[in-house]
């Protein structure tokens, strides 16, 4: 969440987080949309209201959904052991063994980690947004080419650095 505090003040707004969506590639209006709904939701979680229409860094973990990976733990450390299991060599997401992550295995992934409506859509979004933003490379799907997150980008999704990587990419 650090890229998106362009000011350093440990909270991002709407502002901060659509421009940072706009560093990271999105169309003018789609970044400001997606913003607004991030923003929303992560401020009523980390701050407690919405009135505040700005995320806490410092709070972030306690957006965590029932969708959710497991690979942050409830403090937003990471375990590399639930890494491992999800993304790496023995992944039971990769179903073919290609260590490429293509939006029907991630879809598949959020369905096995789905408990309530509400986290599965906010799950499908998340990933579906990381998947059009950093897909790096494709996978064959149903005997076709389709875009895919290798596993060593989501590694630096969840070390912090891809976001980084991608805004100086767009640059």
């Amino acid at each position: 969440m650090s890229f998106f505090d362009d000011n350093g003040d440990r909270g991002v707004g709407v502002g901060e987080c659509a421009r940072g969506l706009r560093a990271l590639g999105l169309p003018i209006g789609v970044a400001e949309a997606a913003a607004l709904t991030i923003v929303a939701a992560l401020s009523l979680q980390t701050r407690g209201s919405l009135l505040a229409m700005s995320v806490d860094i410092d709070q972030v973990q306690k957006g965590k959904h029932d969708g959710d990976t497991g690979i942050l733990d409830k403090q937003g450390r990471f375990d590399a052991r639930r890494f491992q299991k999800t993304f790496g060599a023995h992944s039971t997401v990769d179903r073919n063994g290609d260590k490429a992550f293509t939006a029907t295995e991630l879809t598949r992934m959020i369905g096995a980690n789905r408990r309530t409506l509400a986290g599965y859509i906010a799950a499908t979004a998340e990933w579906r947004l990381l998947l059009a933003l950093a897909a790096d490379t494709k996978a064959v799907e149903g005997g076709r080419r389709v875009p895919a997150l290798s596993a060593a980008r989501m590694k630096s999704f969840y070390d912090g650095t891809l976001f980084y990587k991608l805004a100086k990419k767009h640059a």
